[in-house]
């Protein structure tokens, strides 16, 4: 996925197990059309595009998340960085 996230869409995410930045790796569904739960997967081999650090993340470190400008709070790595 490229780095590039929009806003209203809904990404899944982990944070970097490097640096805890957070890593927005797909899109996902709002909770409007799909409630939790959500059946993830272990994600293998993900880069931090920031850090380069690469890890796998067991289902219970992922979550889903807005994008940036629907959650101004939410430090994403992709803002002109």
């Amino acid at each position: 996925m490229s780095k590039v996230t929009e806003p209203g869409k809904w990404y899944l995410v982990v944070s970097c197990a490097g640096r805890g930045e957070p890593i927005p790796f797909a899109e996902a569904p709002s909770p409007d059309k799909k409630p939790d739960p959500i059946a993830y997967q272990t994600v293998a081999n993900l880069s931090c595009p920031r850090f380069g650090h690469l890890d796998e993340y067991a289902p219970a470190l992922i979550s889903r998340q807005p994008g940036p400008e629907a959650a101004n709070s939410l430090s994403w790595i992709d803002k002109g960085r």
